[in-house]
C-alpha cells in the first residue's frame, strides 16, 4: 500500500449560493496550490448548479490532515453557509 488517502464528497448547493460558492472555491484552489502533497483537487458542478462532487487525493494522511486544518481555519464557516454535505467517503 502506498499510503495515499483520497475522498469523494457530494454537496448540495443552498439556493442562491452558487456564485458565492464558485468564488470561495477559487480562493480554496489558490490556497491548495501552496500546499505540498496534494495529488488531485477537483470540483465538479452539476449542469443545474445544485450539486457539487469533490474529489481530493493526498500523498498520505499527514498531508490530508494538514489540509483539513487549513480548511477549518480559513474556509469552513463560509463553506458550510453555502452547502449541505450529502456524502463524504474516504479511501485509504
Amino acid at each position: 500500500m502506498n499510503g495515499q488517502i483520497s475522498w469523494h464528497v457530494e454537496l448540495a448547493i443552498k439556493p442562491g449560493r452558487l456564485e458565492s460558492f464558485r468564488a470561495l472555491t477559487g480562493d480554496m484552489v489558490e490556497a491548495a496550490r501552496r500546499e505540498l502533497g496534494i495529488l488531485s483537487y477537483q470540483r465538479f458542478v452539476s449542469g443545474d448548479g445544485k450539486t457539487v462532487h469533490v474529489y481530493e487525493r493526498y500523498e498520505d494522511s499527514v498531508t490530508a490532515l494538514a489540509h483539513l486544518g487549513i480548511f477549518a481555519k480559513k474556509f469552513a464557516e463560509p463553506f458550510h453557509d453555502m452547502v449541505e454535505r450529502k456524502c463524504f467517503v474516504v479511501y485509504g
